[in-house]
């Protein structure tokens, strides 16, 4: 059986190369934190809960679940040597996404097979032929309530995935620090044959409880990360009869009082619902990481009821996926390390740390191997990679997220039942934000920015002894980066002044051919006041190899309207500029350019599927 996993951070990649300028940090002792163990009953569980929420409880019940966040990098790979090389350009999966690593298919708001686009179009599951002339086929309704939905297409079978009752909806990739508290929601996962596109059949919907964290697809496997937050438990308020103090005071004996089913995870709903997993499959740190249960679910696509689970008390935000690990990482200390203080209670920021627990998986199994931590805190999940058995990191060290002491990438093993690290470069962009990563097996290529924007080559070949080879210092930065091919990068973001100030969205061609003195060929803007969109969604962005073509949404906040950007690059790197005519307005987040093949690209905005031919 071939062996699968998810991961929580990273990516890496491929160079021979010596006699390159070292700008390292002494390798660190090996991270001490300590492995997760499993419950051995149901009343040691809820007594974890108990005693992690009592602190939280005040007159009004519980307040915001967070001691720490949780940071789960998305992505996956087929295979460990999947990270494309830096003379390899990397197109969308078979389903039309831009993903984070081949072999391995994310959710999003439309897919492709080539002959019809299914697409999420508000509380309907549309299905489009796109062999010709675009025409409607179908729509199912979805169930009423159902936010922020996406899908995936697992060859005739459509998994949409949803939410219930919370909140609000975030943005993709918006980084929320400190998360919010998520309320009482629920994932709903609708499985929907589309063998025949005109006719398509419901097969199974099943409901979760707590809100989707990510999901995956590989080889028809699905994989949900799910976070169930704090439970609905009959709490009291003050009132005219019952003082702050004693209303918080019988908050407290709800919480003590509660049942071991008001915190493990559900599935199904009213008197069908029941725990997802049993106590003993549940597994909890050292120390305590967010009042909350972070779970992992998986099943077939084609039979969704035969599924499996485990999960870990934590509370969680992002994922990242490789074919041999899940990595759960839980940041803490620093600003964020806790509940936000008080306005008048003095605060200091603590040093950040990124503690990381990972799993092995194994076709539907998962199966605990070992933890450690990393120094810092991680911006989102471009910023980690797995390959060949070591866990890659680019982390921000110090006290303060917004304005690190410097930047680093560190190496982590697995040796016996800790991950270890074994290897770090720093000195990377001093004060300045991580803004982007991109990994080539044993190459990153990492982009920081506050006033200029560094462009830093990493050299990963030898991981005990990671060195820094190249920068490049100019104005503005790159926010997402793009493997072409032929040992070129493009990158989308912002230029700027020198003095930080941005001006607008930009591209720009990277030429990394030799690593100790990366180049940039060429820019090109799109004017003041406007944002690539791919630059916060990476699913918003296709490149058509064979054309040498980009296209991605970039929005105009002056006008509120959202053109097509199509970037043709020469093979001189020299690039050139067209936008369309509006195909949207402020709904850029969901306009997405599948790839038809033979030059024809299925166009989704504003409600209706449209081609374009190249």
């Amino acid at each position: 059986m071939r062996r699968r996993s998810l991961v929580a951070l990273g990516a890496a990649a491929t160079a021979s190369l010596t006699g390159w300028a070292v700008f390292a940090a002494p390798v660190t002792p090996p991270a001490a934190a300590s492995e997760l163990q499993t419950f051995t009953d149901c009343e040691e569980l809820r007594q974890w809960y108990v005693d992690a929420a009592l602190p939280q409880v005040g007159p009004w019940g519980l307040g915001p679940g967070w001691q720490g966040d949780i940071i789960v990098a998305e992505g996956a790979a087929a295979q460990r040597s999947a990270a494309a090389a830096p003379d390899q350009a990397v197109g969308s999966t078979d389903t039309g996404t831009n993903v984070q690593e081949a072999g391995v298919d994310e959710p999003d708001v439309a897919k492709t097979d080539g002959e019809v686009v299914a697409s999420v179009r508000g509380p309907a599951l549309v299905v489009t032929d796109v062999s010709g002339e675009p025409r409607e086929l179908s729509r199912v309704p979805l169930p009423r309530g159902l936010v922020a939905a996406e899908l995936l297409l697992v060859r005739d079978t459509v998994v949409v995935l949803g939410e219930t009752g919370y909140f609000g909806q975030v943005p993709p990739n918006v980084r929320i620090a400190p998360p919010l508290p998520t309320g009482e929601g629920s994932t709903t996962v609708i499985t929907i044959d589309i063998s025949d596109p005109a006719a398509p059949r419901v097969e199974d919907r099943e409901r979760y409880g707590g809100s989707l964290v990510s999901a995956r697809e590989y080889d028809g496997t699905v994989r949900l990360v799910i976070s169930t937050a704090t439970p609905t438990l009959d709490f009291v308020e003050p009132n005219r009869d019952l003082s702050p103090a004693e209303a918080e005071q019988k908050n407290r004996q709800v919480v003590a009082g509660s049942d071991i089913e008001d915190w493990l995870p559900s599935v199904g709903s009213g008197e069908d619902s029941s725990p997802l997993l049993s106590c003993t499959e549940v597994r909890h740190p050292d120390h305590r990481s967010g009042l909350g249960t972070l779970s992992v679910v998986t099943f077939d696509a084609a039979s969704p009821a035969n599924r499996s689970a485990t999960a870990v008390t934590t509370a969680g935000e992002l994922v990242y996926s490789s074919t041999e690990r899940l990595y759960l990482a839980t940041s803490t200390g620093g600003w964020w390390g806790g509940p936000v203080p008080m306005a008048d209670v003095p605060s200091e920021p603590r040093p950040q740390r990124t503690q990381v627990h990972a799993f092995a998986l194994e076709g539907a199994q998962t199966t605990y191997v070992g933890s450690g931590d990393v120094p810092g805190r991680v911006r989102d999940r471009w910023s980690f990679s797995e390959h060949d058995g070591h866990l890659r990191v680019a982390t921000a060290l110090g006290e303060d997220f917004w304005s690190p002491r410097e930047n680093a990438v560190v190496v982590l093993q697995e040796q016996g039942e800790r991950l270890v690290e074994i290897g770090r470069v720093a000195g990377m962009g001093p004060r300045e934000q991580i803004q982007s990563v991109r990994w080539f097996g044993d190459l990153a290529v990492l982009v920081t920015f506050r006033q200029v924007d560094p462009l830093y080559t990493v050299d990963l070949s030898d991981p005990t002894d990671p060195e820094v080879t190249g920068e490049l210092k100019i104005p503005g930065f790159s926010g997402y980066l793009h493997p072409l091919g032929e040992q070129r990068l493009l990158g989308l973001g912002q230029d700027a002044t020198l003095r930080g100030i941005t001006t607008g969205a930009q591209a720009a061609v990277f030429d990394i051919g030799d690593l100790r003195a990366p180049a940039r060929l060429d820019t090109v803007g799109f004017g003041s006041d406007t944002d690539l969109v791919a630059t916060a969604d990476p699913r918003a962005f296709t490149y058509l190899a064979d054309h040498r073509t980009v296209l991605t949404p970039v929005q105009d906040y002056r006008t509120g309207r959202t053109r097509l950007a199509v970037l043709t690059i020469a093979t001189d790197g020299s690039l050139t500029r067209t936008t369309t005519e509006p195909v949207g307005g402020f709904d850029a987040w969901s306009i997405r350019t599948l790839p038809l093949g033979e030059g024809r690209v299925a166009l989704v905005s504003g409600g209706k599927v449209t081609t374009l031919s190249l």
